[in-house]
């Protein structure tokens, strides 16, 4: 690795979590490892950087645009992805995005414009190579931000409830979505306080906060999941899922909660499997899933913790990219 600083523009052009974690939170990183020069513009103009790392270009018209200015400066560029844009979502995921419309060119543009392209998952990464022109894929699994996400632990009540903090992009009106029917059946005279948006079906939810800006979200989500047992963090088994990072699962660990989660994609590689709910349990096995889960908390919060330790944000692992 060379001991010249790398000059780099990090252009998100999603400014909510997806841009933090995968782009903003990194580029500050490598910057305090004074490691490289960053720079941050709000519209595509060259200053004599290396390279432009952007996340999300989503329509021809961007693409577009970003190939016209590579082709005029010979910058390279280097984009980011935290989710499978390329396949159909899920029936129930409310996200207001046409996506044939958007992505049936992806394979065109991307493949002219990339000179690496970065994601957070093996599986994501496979259906990048599957249904886009592209070779030069990385894998940089998402991680947290230790002088974000360090917090001091104790333990929870006796109290049983739960925790959720999600979109409503994980349901609709008409389907339970990443809730199977016997969960939402175990927790439908539960307690379950949420942060984000409140699913429909569970009439005991309590908005405890709305989803807050991205600065806030550790510190918002840490006050709120602590005074609970348990957080929901269920998939449903699709190709879209099995391509989602387990972030939040890192972020139970960081507070110290027990996350109940699916055998679903990066979940079922990591998880213990005393906190794993199958998306096809009865509601006799999810009451005994959760009892258990109780029983053995803290075996569960210490395999939580080993999975983090790993995952803390190393600004290496990024500039290694572009060296």
């Amino acid at each position: 690795m060379t001991d010249k600083k790398i000059s780099i523009c990090f252009t998100p052009m999603d400014n909510k979590a997806c841009g933090y974690y995968r782009l903003i939170y990194p580029a500050q990183v490598m910057y305090n490892q004074c490691k490289v020069n960053i720079s941050s513009v709000a519209s595509f103009k060259s200053f004599g950087q290396e390279w432009i790392y952007t996340a999300r270009v989503c329509n021809k018209e961007m693409f577009q645009q970003l190939i016209d200015f590579k082709k005029n400066t010979g910058i390279k560029f280097a984009i980011d992805y935290d989710d499978n844009l390329w396949e159909e979502p899920p029936e129930y995921n409310r996200v207001n995005i046409d996506w044939k419309s958007n992505y049936n060119d992806m394979n065109t543009y991307l493949g002219e414009l990339a000179d690496l392209i970065t994601c957070s998952t093996e599986p994501l990464k496979e259906s990048l190579l599957k249904f886009n022109n592209v070779n030069n894929v990385k894998v940089i699994k998402n991680c947290l931000d230790y002088n974000r996400w360090r917090f001091d632990y104790y333990k929870p009540n006796n109290k049983l409830n739960f925790f959720y903090a999600g979109s409503n992009t994980h349901w609709s009106e008409d389907n339970y979505g990443d809730f199977s029917t016997n969960l939402v059946k175990y927790l439908y005279n539960k307690e379950v306080n949420v942060l984000g948006s409140v699913p429909d079906f569970l009439p005991n939810a309590n908005n405890v906060c709305k989803w807050t800006d991205i600065n806030y979200y550790p510190i918002s989500f840490a006050k709120y999941a602590l005074q609970n047992k348990f957080v929901i963090a269920t998939l449903k088994d699709n190709q879209f899922n099995r391509c989602k990072s387990d972030l939040k699962y890192l972020e139970c660990a960081a507070i110290g909660r027990v996350c109940l989660c699916s055998d679903v994609g990066e979940y079922k590689k990591i998880a213990h499997p005393m906190q794993i709910i199958p998306e096809k349990a009865d509601l006799n096995q999810i009451e005994y899933i959760v009892k258990r889960a109780d029983k053995h908390y803290e075996e569960i919060l210490n395999h939580q913790y080993k999975v983090l330790n790993e995952r803390w944000l190393d600004g290496n692992k990024y500039i290694k990219l572009f060296t």
